[in-house]
């Protein structure tokens, strides 16, 4: 039964795009496991600009998002929506499932392809490989103008997928359970553009909404959230989310302020103080005596990057997560892109939660500290990195 489908562990493994964005020549894999094939839970990507780092990333989202819709009627990609593009996604997952423990391949597929077509066939020699014993796959195919997609055949024949999905679905909203921490087992995924922003909120217009304390966008559970760069609603403000936290009063607010202060604030005078009840404010305060005090949208393009990284993964990580961060030191002194990196790499060591971070970049600070430190052993981290169409790189550009 679906509801005994318990998941372990839930890692990238590899990804196959073709007529994709800039990969429109040939299928252009990535491989997301070290030297010995276990998947990497710290993974960076590098390329210059307009190659590809932030498609690769949206593939990934759209793919692992199929997980949780029964009748999509778009993948939300252009290049599959309208294209002939396709797109294959390769995870490990260990799981509990018909009261025993599994170690298989799960293969999503989307895009322009025939029901039985994969851009890679896993053999029982590959499988052993990455100490896996059977592959499965799943996914939707056509273009069909409105209509929902034609999933492919192991939706209705495969006993595994179909128990799968309908864990995942049926779960759909469930609400988090702390701040930080989750028990919660299924994956989900985090994907967030390199523009961080914290917009104020508006006051007039379409998007006028009267601030109240309600549910925020995005809570409870979903396989993918996608954290938009420039939405000015209140419904998905970071304001909202903390006035929830602190109505709530479970002791969740007071998790994620300490999260925040630490993460955000440490060594600062800054730090998050409360919720301003009366105006529904998130309040920052720089100092203790004769304090100033800051709304959320008035901190520094770093302290937001910071901000909206660190609450969207405090309130939606479960047991199994992917960071899918665009370009993650943008708008950040290289002190902070440090501090970020480590954070990161904290997170994925994790001995509690099984994290997989993905990233970019383009600070060659942290390249440098990242390919000097790749071959050495870091307690619970599994590195590795990807330079997207390695060569492409003129004298000019190095």
């Amino acid at each position: 039964m679906a509801n005994d489908l318990l998941i372990y562990e839930f890692c990238p493994l590899y990804l196959i795009l073709d007529r994709i964005g800039p990969f429109q020549d040939e299928p252009y894999e990535i491989d997301f496991t070290d030297k010995d094939h276990r998947p990497c839970n710290f993974f960076l990507m590098v390329s210059k600009n307009g190659s590809g780092k932030t498609t690769v990333l949206d593939t990934m989202s759209c793919l692992l998002g199929l997980l949780g819709q029964s009748e999509p009627k778009q993948y939300g990609l252009e290049d599959l929506d309208k294209g002939e593009g396709r797109a294959q996604l390769d995870v490990k997952l260990r799981v509990y499932w018909q009261g025993q423990d599994h170690n298989i391949v799960l293969s999503i597929l989307g895009g322009h392809l025939s029901s039985d077509l994969s851009l890679k066939v896993w053999s029982d020699e590959q499988l052993q490989v990455h100490g896996t014993s059977n592959w499965y796959r799943m996914g939707f195919t056509g273009r069909q103008s409105g209509l929902p997609l034609k999933p492919l055949s192991t939706h209705k024949t495969d006993d595994f997928i179909a128990d799968l999905l309908v864990a995942l679905q049926s779960s759909l909203g469930s609400s988090p359970n702390s701040f930080g921490e989750s028990a919660f087992s299924y994956p989900t995924t985090l994907n967030f553009s390199a523009y961080r922003d914290i917009p104020q909120i508006s006051s007039s217009g379409e998007l006028d909404q009267p601030r109240s304390i309600t549910q925020p966008q995005y809570w409870g559970y979903n396989p993918v959230h996608c954290f938009s760069a420039h939405n000015e609603t209140w419904n998905y403000s970071l304001d909202n989310l903390l006035v929830w936290l602190k109505w709530l009063d479970d002791g969740r607010f007071e998790k994620a302020r300490d999260f925040i202060n630490k993460q955000v604030f440490e060594g600062t005078s800054k730090f998050l103080k409360d919720v301003h009840r009366p105006t529904l404010e998130a309040i920052v305060r720089t100092g203790d005596n004769e304090p100033n005090e800051h709304r959320l949208d008035r901190l520094s393009s770093g302290e937001k990057n910071l901000m909206q990284l660190f609450l969207r993964i405090g309130a939606h990580q479960t047991k199994n997560t992917i960071l899918l961060i665009d370009e993650f030191d943008v708008h950040l002194h290289i002190r902070w892109q440090y501090r970020l990196f480590n954070a990161l790499k904290a997170l994925a060591a994790n001995e509690n939660a099984n994290f997989t971070v993905i990233a970019t970049t383009h600070s060659t600070e942290i390249l440098e500290t990242f390919v000097e430190n790749l071959d050495i052993d870091e307690e619970g981290l599994i590195k590795g990195g990807h330079l997207i169409k390695e060569g492409m790189f003129n004298d000019d550009d190095e």
